[in-house]
């Protein structure tokens, strides 16, 4: 009877051996196994441990009751089983166990083992760590496979979410850099907890001209780089934003590039990552190069002014009309005739100005389109090679003849019944470079004075034409006389965008 009470508890797989009565497996009644099973099966079942014993050539199962939370649905009923039987499954892994541990006595160890187990009634991908040793007489006979079965399914489970998330991530950075790239998107980090760490992306450095090295750069090197005109306001309006309690921070503002010495103009958009008592932690934001749109906004600005100024002066100009058409004309059939044909002269100009911008024009179109503003070719002289002006040159010669002819018109040659104007250009080889050269003659006019102050035409003349170009206005007493010298490559088609208004 005390024999039966073998083994001493090992909880349910313990209380499960106990109850048999020897039928249910080869070995006979537990309490008259070999000393060398219960020894070492006592031990397996006092461990929390997930273990199993593989006793004898058959590798019948004795484990515990850790071993068979792992072994599911399976336990109790493979308990005493065959190996081969218990887990058909992997019989092939099993196989490879008895014939290495319990035929060789080498042991075996596996991590993160991949199995398909069918433990709870259906296919079920399981991981293991796995060491098997074998379990000796005093001879050295093994007789049987002691395996120590850790199951990582979770873990493994958790590891591969993780992965895939990493995953996942890397590659939506992976597109949001090439968003960034392709959009010349610059994205930035601010760590604000303790004054100002900076973190720059490659984007950010490429559209501020930096270095790969200056990632990190400092506080002091950002503020250095913006233009000195906006250096204070930019920097006050930072450290405000930081210390208050917006969480919004949006600016515009100029740098000089260090790469190139560039001026450039930022769009800085972020957002303030602060603590419950308000205190700022990070900023994260984009910044964008938005120099075009504001070189665009500038061309625009100027546009407007020349629209103003155009209106201004057509009103001038027609009354100018008026009175020179109603002076000479001997009926009012002539008057209206000759201001009809000059008014339309005059809006045939204008359509040429207009179209200026959209395609090529030959100079001496634009040349011509001045006649409409006197509306007498008779008073005009206009000769010179044949020169193909881009759109944007055209477009700049157009409006600075009519300037001219606006004031000839006003003030010069064309404000009395006598004035005439001549009008030449031609091409120079200038040290193998050809060289436009344009010049506008008055005379006959009035006398005339040089201009107190800069006018709008001034202006306009600075801005139409590249750095290289060269404009001079002489007031002699016979009448103006204005050149312009500029290289031929600045005003063709080829090269158009030299001639840019902005």
């Amino acid at each position: 009877m005390a024999k039966r009470l073998w083994p001493v508890g090992g909880g349910e797989v313990g209380a499960i051996l106990r109850s048999w009565r020897g039928t249910e497996t080869a070995l006979g009644l537990p309490a008259e196994w070999p000393e060398r099973l219960k020894s070492a099966l006592q031990i397996v079942l006092a461990s929390p441990t997930p273990m199993v014993l593989f006793w004898g050539e058959t590798g019948i199962l004795l484990y515990n009751d850790a071993y068979a939370v792992i072994a599911g649905a399976k336990h109790p009923r493979i308990l005493g089983q065959g190996l081969y039987q218990a887990w058909p499954e992997v019989r092939e892994l099993h196989q490879k166990v008895m014939h290495t541990v319990f035929g060789g006595g080498e042991p075996l160890s596996y991590r993160d083992l991949s199995l398909v187990l069918h433990r709870n009634g259906a296919a079920e991908d399981v991981w293991l760590n796995v060491d098997y040793s074998p379990v000796c007489d005093d001879d050295g006979m093994v007789l049987a496979v002691l395996a120590v079965v850790i199951e990582t399914t979770t873990l493994v489970g958790a590891l591969r979410e993780r992965t895939a998330a990493e995953r996942a991530l890397r590659q939506r950075e992976q597109e949001l850099a090439q968003v960034q790239k392709i959009g010349k998107v610059g994205g930035l980090e601010v760590d604000l907890r303790e004054g100002f760490q900076n973190k720059r992306s490659p984007e950010y450095l490429m559209i501020h001209g930096l270095p790969p090295e200056a990632v990190n750069e400092s506080h002091e090197d950002w503020v250095r780089r913006v233009h000195p005109h906006d250096r204070a306001m930019v920097e006050s309006h930072f450290r405000a934003t930081v210390v208050g309690a917006a969480c919004d921070y949006q600016i515009e503002y100029r740098i000089i590039r260090p790469s190139d010495g560039a001026v450039r103009w930022i769009s800085a958009i972020a957002q303030i990552e602060r603590d419950e008592s308000g205190k700022a932690l990070r900023l994260v934001g984009a910044h964008l190069d938005i120099t075009e749109r504001k070189e665009a906004e500038a061309h625009l600005r100027l546009l407007m002014q020349e629209l103003a100024h155009r209106v201004k002066n057509t009103l001038a100009m027609i009354q100018a009309i008026a009175s020179q058409t109603l002076r000479g004309a001997t009926s009012l059939e002539a008057a209206n005739e000759g201001f009809s044909s000059r008014l339309a002269a005059l809006s045939r100009a204008h359509d040429l100005l207009i179209a200026g911008h959209a395609a090529n024009a030959r100079m001496v179109d634009v040349a011509n389109s001045v006649v409409g503003i006197q509306g007498d070719p008779a008073r005009f002289e206009i000769g010179g090679p044949e020169v193909v002006l881009g759109p944007k040159p055209a477009l700049a010669l157009t409006l600075m003849l009519h300037e001219l002819a606006t004031n000839a018109v006003k003030y010069g040659s064309f404000s009395n019944q006598r004035g005439t104007v001549a009008l030449s250009w031609r091409v120079d080889d200038i040290e193998g470079s050809p060289q436009f050269r344009l010049r506008w003659q008055e005379s006959g006019g009035p006398p005339v004075v040089a201009p107190s102050r800069r006018g709008f035409g001034s202006r306009l003349i600075e801005r139409s034409f590249p750095a290289e170009a060269r404009a001079e206005s002489a007031y002699l007493p016979t009448g103006l006389v204005f050149t312009l010298d500029a290289p031929l490559e600045a005003l063709t088609g080829g090269h158009g965008e030299n001639g840019d208004l902005g």
